[in-house]
């Protein structure tokens, strides 16, 4: 009986592999890839020596979350001539494909919901990654457009974990500024927001309206009633694996684009 090929690896490039959206992703693009020989492999390759080590695995393609902006690793996936998918955000220039959100169609929906709601007076709390930046810029920029006034614009370093969320919410109160409602480009710092302003007697959406951001449609097990935008992250890998099957297998063509639709769930937070 012939044996079966090893499987061979497809590199995974990404900033860190613990965010839950992230993560959500990767499974699920790793899923789709193993039953055609393929696996994720890991590892801190924007860190020297990682560019170097990156010839030495020979992978097949490149899974990449986020934009692949570090000169040093671009050109080293560059010269490697494989198939590559960026996902979540993409560069300016993609190397191949790309499968991503319209983060800045997003911040801009988010401003244009608040202001039909009738708010005027808004703020914006946000994490520091290409992504959420997207969102950020976009809810910025409409903002101003519509005419409303910005008061705030907290951008927390990092968010992993619900005490994260409610360190930027504080950081927030902590301006002394008077708003009526606030954009959060994630569920995370969107449930902090609802938390903690419950504990200071304040009355969602009387009070303060809270905006977030899904990546899963999980918004609902963090704060219930909380109005959204969103996409399926699990979705998103598995698109993003099957661009990178495709192309492996000949049958998709170099530097395609597609944009995934963020959809918009209104409840009782807005």
């Amino acid at each position: 009986m012939a044996s079966l090929p090893p499987p061979r690896p497809i590199a995974l490039i990404a900033p860190r592999l613990d965010a839950a959206p992230a993560a959500r992703a990767i499974q699920a693009c790793a899923e789709l890839l193993a039953p055609a020989g393929y696996y994720l492999a890991a590892a801190p390759w924007q860190d020297a020596p990682g560019p170097s080590l990156l010839g030495e695995l020979r992978p097949a393609a490149a899974l990449v979350i986020g934009p692949l902006d570090d000169p040093g690793l671009r050109s080293a996936v560059a010269s490697l001539e494989i198939p590559l998918v960026e996902t979540w955000s993409a560069s300016a220039q993609p190397l191949d494909g790309a499968i991503v959100i319209d983060n800045m169609e997003a911040g801009r929906m988010a401003a244009r919901h608040l202001a039909a709601k009738g708010h005027a007076r808004v703020a914006c709390v946000s994490a520091d990654n290409p992504w959420e930046r997207g969102r950020r810029e976009g809810f910025i920029a409409s903002a101003a457009a519509l005419g409303l006034e910005q008061v705030a614009d907290i951008v927390q370093p990092e968010i992993q974990h619900m005490n994260d969320g409610r360190v930027a919410f504080l950081r927030l109160l902590a301006t002394n500024t008077i708003f009526d409602a606030v954009f959060c480009s994630s569920d995370l710092l969107a449930a902090a927001a609802v938390s903690e302003a419950h504990n200071r007697d304040l009355h969602v959406p009387q009070d303060l309206a809270v905006l977030g951001f899904t990546d899963d449609g999980s918004a609902a097990q963090w704060a219930q009633g909380l109005t959204t935008l969103g996409v399926d992250a699990a979705a998103l890998g598995r698109r993003a694996g099957q661009f990178l099957l495709d192309r492996l297998q000949g049958e998709r063509g170099a530097r395609e684009r597609v944009t995934v639709e963020v959809v918009f769930e209104e409840r009782l937070s807005t």
